[in-house]
This record gives C-alpha cells, sequence and structure tokens, in this order.
C-alpha cells in the first residue's frame, strides 16, 4: 500500500509513460528498477519501478530498445539519489 506522501504526488500507477517513470526516478523515489516480457508481444517490454516505500509503478509496453534507454537514464537517476542521500532529505512543502 503507499505512503500518503507517495498518493499525493504519483497519478499513475499502471500502463504509465516511460517518462513517468523517469520523472520518479528524477524525484529520487525510486530505489529499484528492472524490466519485464509484455505477454504475447515480441520486441515489447515494460519497466516496473520500485518506490522508497515499497510500491510498484509499471509502464506501459514499449518498443524494446525505448525500454532498455529508458532504464538506462531510470539507474542513473537511482545511482544519484543513493549518492546524495535523497530519501533521506524529501521535505513536503505545501
Amino acid at each position: 500500500m503507499p505512503s500518503d506522501l507517495v498518493q499525493a504526488y504519483v497519478t499513475c500507477w499502471k500502463n504509465c509513460h516511460l517518462r513517468t517513470l523517469e520523472s520518479l526516478s528524477m524525484w529520487g523515489l525510486a530505489v529499484k528498477a528492472w524490466i519485464e516480457e509484455c505477454s504475447g508481444k515480441k520486441r515489447f517490454k515494460k519497466v516496473k519501478l520500485e518506490l522508497f516505500d515499497g510500491s510498484i509503478v509499471e509502464s506501459g509496453c514499449f518498443l524494446d530498445e525505448e525500454v532498455f534507454q529508458s532504464i538506462r537514464i531510470i539507474n542513473i537517476y537511482i545511482g544519484f539519489a543513493r549518492q546524495n542521500k535523497a530519501i533521506e532529505n524529501i521535505k513536503v512543502v505545501d
């Protein structure tokens, strides 16, 4: 179950665009990302993203080349977030 903080800022949970997952990573909310096959579609894959509270956001099915590029971007942002301890520094401003 997503935390209140995550529910307030995440508007898409399934069938999201890759840019949505990239932006969640850029904000420092993601801790892990992986690729899964799309059933019945050759060369199509999707990305699943685990957020800091354990909730999962998944993309729609996209051509594998787009997914591979996106997972590189997401992993770079996750690395930056770990390096800068982003999760510890998240502040919500109303």
